[in-house]
């Protein structure tokens, strides 16, 4: 089922760091951007959807309330899969995409605090196809470039 961008479902958001430092994330400590690409798994349940969402994670939050609100400043937003998921299938997509050759979770507990996960954030060396990532995760999803989901927010 294709999503409507006002529909809830599960998304993952596609950044790469601007630096290559070692950033604070809150309570969870320090984690060191190195590269590559990183994947956010998410979901979006609330008022506005997969659009709302994925907009809030364009922006640098004056006050973070997600993990990835605090890892923001040190990245760009490339743009968003997303899907018209159930909610449990965050968690399977976050170990799926974590079991990817040269995939590694770099910083433990990320976006997992509420669930049993490594976490919810994964660094692959480059970034994937769409279809590659619609069969391994078994959904059908879109892209988004960031640009299209608000243009005024990228930069």
């Amino acid at each position: 089922m294709r999503p409507k961008l006002l529909s809830p479902g599960l998304y993952l958001v596609c950044l790469v760091p601007n630096q290559q430092n070692l950033v604070q994330i809150g309570r969870l400590g320090g984690m060191r951007l190195d590269g590559g690409v990183l994947l956010y798994v998410g979901s979006a349940y609330g008022r506005g959807g997969l659009a709302a969402r994925c907009r809030h994670h364009l922006r640098i939050a004056r006050r973070p309330h997600w993990h990835l609100d605090a890892l923001r400043p040190y990245c760009q937003v490339l743009g968003c899969w997303m899907a018209s998921r159930p909610r449990e299938d965050e968690h399977r997509w976050a170990r799926l995409l974590g079991n990817l050759p040269g995939a590694t979770y770099p910083f433990p507990r990320f976006g997992a605090s509420d669930c049993r996960c490594p976490a919810h954030l994964v660094r692959l060396g480059q970034m994937p196809e769409t279809s590659a990532l619609s069969a391994l995760l078994g959904a059908e999803l879109i892209w988004q470039p960031a640009d299209a989901l608000d243009p005024s927010s990228v930069g």
